[in-house]
C-alpha cells in the first residue's frame, strides 16, 4: 500500500475527546498499525477543518491515495472552539465524489461503532447512513481490523470489521509506532496539542451494565495498560515535541491498577500503582508542560475514602495545576439514580466534592486550584420529571452554601445510542423551555459565583493560546483539561501565547489582560475592562505620556487600586 488518507472528523465520547487541541488516540494507533505492516506507506493525514478550506482540492488529493479512512463521532456532543466535528451531511458530500469511485473508504470511530449522535436529545442515527458513501463501517478496533487487512493483502472484503483487541497489550507495538504522525496535525507547529493518553478502556461497573446511556461497558472487562507502555508512548512523543498530556480514556481514572478491577463494581484504588504511573511518567518526559487528568467517578471516592485521599495527593505531586477530576454526576434525582444505574446519590457526590476540595483546592499563589472536581449533569434520562430540576438546583445551591469548589458545570442532553438501555425506555418528561431555563438559572445563580471563587480577580493563568479573533477581542484558552475561555481586549503586542490575568466573570469564562499589564502599551479598551476605571479614566490616563509609578498613575485616576490589581504592572 503505497499511500493512505487518513481524515480526522474528531471525536468526542465518555473517555476520549479528539477536537482541536485535543489529538485522540485514533489517528496514532491506526498510523502504528500501518506502519507496523507497511513501513513505507505515506500517510496523509487531515483535520476535517483543514478539509474545509477546499473539499475539491482535498477529493483531488485523496484520489491519489489506495485508501481512505475517516474517524468520527460524537457521543457526549458539546460546544467547541477549537474546530467542529463532521457532520453527516458533509461527510456524505466529501466523500460521494466520482473521483474517489474506485478507491476503498473505511468509517471509523464511534459513528461506525455506535452511530451518529447529531446533537443531545435526539436518537442517533445508525451506523448505515453513511454506507455509501462508505463502503466498510468498522464496528471494532480500527487498528486491529487495519492491521489484518494489511496482514492479508488489502484484502478488506474477507476480514471481520468487528474485530477487536484481546487486550491492551495486542496494540502497544502499534501505539509508540504511530507518535509521529502528529507532526502532521494543524497545532503541531504552534506547539498547541495535547495528547490524550489511554490508561485503560472500559468500566469498572460493566459488572452492573454501568448507567443506562453509556457505551463504556460494552466493551466488557477494563482493559489496563501497564505503566511503563504508557511512559513510553509519552516519551516517544515528547521526543517529538509534545509537552501536554491527558491521562484519560478510562471511566475512573482512580481505579487505575485496582487489584479489584474485573471483581468489583467500584474497585478500592491502589494508591502505589498511580504512584508508579505518574512517577513514570514525569522521568520519560521531564519537560512536561501540561500533565492533567480526566474522569473520576465520585461513588469511588465516597466508598474508598482513605484510598481516594492518597491517589490525589499522588496526582498532585507529579501533575501541574488548574487540574479537573470530572465526576459523571448525571443526575441527584433519586429516581433516575435507580431507574438508570447511576454512581452516585447526592450525599455520596457532595462527600467526594469535600474530600477532593479538601486535597486539590490549594493553589500557588495567584494561580488555579491544583486539582478539583467538574460536575456532569444530564437530562433526557429515564425517570426525570420537573422535580429533577429541583433535586439538581438545590445539589448545586448546597455546594456553594457549603464554600465548595468545582471547576466546571457541564449540563447536556442525552443522545440515545444503539445498543445503550436507553433507547429501549421513555426518556425524561422535562420540555425543551422547561430545560433551557434551567439551565440559564444554573448559569446565573451558581457558575457565576463559582467561577469568582475558582479564578478570583488577579488570578494568572499561564501560557494561554490566542484560539480565535472576535474583531475588538481574542479568545484564548491554556492547554489542559476543561480549559477556562478567556475573553481578551485587543492590544499592541499579540502573540500566539502569552500570561494573563482575571479582571472580570461571566457564567462560563472570565475577561482577561495581558500579564505583566504594561501600562505605557496599554490600549484604551484594555484600561476600560479594569474594575473601578471606566471609560472616563481610561481616557484620562491614556492621555498622559508618561506614568513613573504607582502614586503617579492613582493620581491621575484619582483613585486608589486594589492590591491584586496593582501587582500585575510593569512601567516600562
Amino acid at each position: 500500500m503505497d499511500r493512505v488518507a487518513l481524515i480526522d472528523g474528531y471525536v468526542d465520547e465518555p473517555t476520549c475527546l479528539g477536537v482541536p487541541p485535543y489529538v485522540s488516540t485514533y489517528p496514532r494507533y491506526i498510523a502504528g498499525a500501518i506502519w507496523a505492516k507497511s513501513p513505507f506507506t505515506e500517510i496523509l493525514y487531515q483535520t476535517i477543518d483543514q478539509v474545509r478550506v477546499s473539499f475539491t482540492a482535498a477529493q483531488q488529493r485523496w484520489a491519489k491515495t489506495n485508501l481512505i479512512i475517516l474517524i468520527a463521532g460524537m457521543i457526549v456532543p458539546g460546544k467547541y472552539v477549537g474546530g467542529t466535528p463532521i457532520s453527516v451531511r458533509e461527510a456524505k458530500e466529501l466523500f460521494s465524489s466520482p473521483i474517489l469511485d474506485h478507491i476503498p473508504k473505511l468509517l471509523v470511530g464511534p459513528w461506525a461503532r455506535f452511530g451518529c449522535g447529531i446533537e443531545g436529545g435526539r436518537l442517533a442515527l445508525g451506523p448505515d447512513v453513511l454506507s455509501p458513501p462508505f463502503d466498510f463501517i468498522v464496528s471494532g478496533d480500527p487498528e486491529v481490523v487495519v492491521s489484518q487487512a494489511l496482514d492479508d493483502g488489502n484484502m478488506l472484503d474477507s476480514i471481520d470489521l468487528g474485530m477487536v483487541r484481546s487486550s491492551s497489550q495486542e496494540i502497544e507495538h502499534f501505539i509508540e509506532r504511530g507518535t509521529r504522525i502528529v507532526t502532521q496535525h494543524p497545532g503541531f507547529d504552534k506547539n498547541y496539542i495535547i495528547c490524550e493518553i489511554e490508561s485503560y478502556r472500559g468500566c469498572p461497573r460493566f459488572l452492573t451494565g454501568g448507567c443506562s446511556f453509556c457505551v463504556e461497558p460494552s466493551y466488557g472487562e477494563p482493559q489496563q495498560r501497564a505503566y511503563s507502555a504508557i511512559a513510553q508512548e509519552i516519551a516517544a512523543l515528547n521526543s517529538l515535541g509534545i509537552r501536554a498530556f491527558r491521562i484519560g480514556h478510562q471511566a475512573d481514572l482512580f481505579t487505575y491498577g485496582s487489584t479489584e478491577m474485573g471483581e468489583e463494581e467500584f474497585p478500592r484504588p491502589n494508591p502505589d500503582a498511580i504512584e508508579q504511573l505518574f512517577s513514570a511518567t514525569r522521568r520519560a518526559a521531564s519537560n512536561i508542560e501540561v500533565l492533567h487528568i480526566d474522569n473520576v467517578n465520585p461513588g469511588t471516592i465516597a466508598r474508598h475514602p482513605k484510598e481516594s485521599i492518597a491517589v490525589a495527593k499522588t496526582i498532585i505531586k507529579y501533575h501541574t495545576p488548574g487540574d479537573v477530576a470530572a465526576f459523571g454526576v448525571e443526575s441527584v434525582d433519586p429516581e433516575v439514580i435507580r431507574r438508570n444505574n447511576l454512581k452516585a446519590d447526592a450525599d455520596e457526590v457532595l462527600d467526594a466534592v469535600r474530600l477532593l476540595n479538601e486535597v486539590g483546592k490549594a493553589r500557588p499563589p495567584w494561580g488555579l486550584p491544583h486539582l478539583l472536581p467538574g460536575i456532569n449533569l444530564l437530562y433526557g434520562l429515564p425517570g426525570e420529571s420537573k422535580k429533577t430540576l429541583e433535586y439538581n438546583l438545590i445539589f448545586l445551591q448546597e455546594l456553594l452554601k457549603e464554600g465548595l469548589l468545582v471547576r466546571r458545570i457541564n449540563i447536556r442532553q442525552v443522545i440515545g445510542l444503539p445498543g445503550t438501555r436507553i433507547v429501549d425506555e421513555r426518556a425524561g418528561r422535562i420540555r425543551r423551555n422547561e430545560f433551557y431555563r434551567h439551565r440559564e438559572e444554573v448559569r446565573d445563580t451558581i457558575d457565576v459565583e463559582m467561577i469568582k471563587r475558582v479564578a478570583p480577580l488577579g488570578t494568572i493563568l499561564e501560557s494561554a493560546f490566542i484560539e480565535a479573533d472576535e474583531g475588538n477581542h481574542y479568545l484564548l484558552r491554556q492547554l489542559g483539561t476543561y480549559p477556562l475561555l478567556c475573553h481578551m481586549p485587543k492590544g499592541r503586542e499579540e502573540t500566539g501565547r502569552r500570561s494573563v490575568f482575571v479582571v472580570d466573570h461571566g457564567p462560563r469564562s472570565l475577561t482577561v489582560l495581558p500579564y505583566p499589564f504594561k501600562i505605557q502599551q496599554a490600549t484604551l479598551s484594555q484600561w476600560k475592562v479594569v474594575p473601578g476605571i471606566g471609560a472616563k479614566r481610561a481616557v484620562r490616563v491614556k492621555g498622559v505620556e508618561h506614568v513613573a509609578d504607582l502614586q503617579h498613575l492613582e493620581a491621575q485616576l484619582k483613585m486608589e487600586l486594589p492590591d491584586w490589581f496593582t501587582r500585575t504592572l510593569d512601567y516600562d
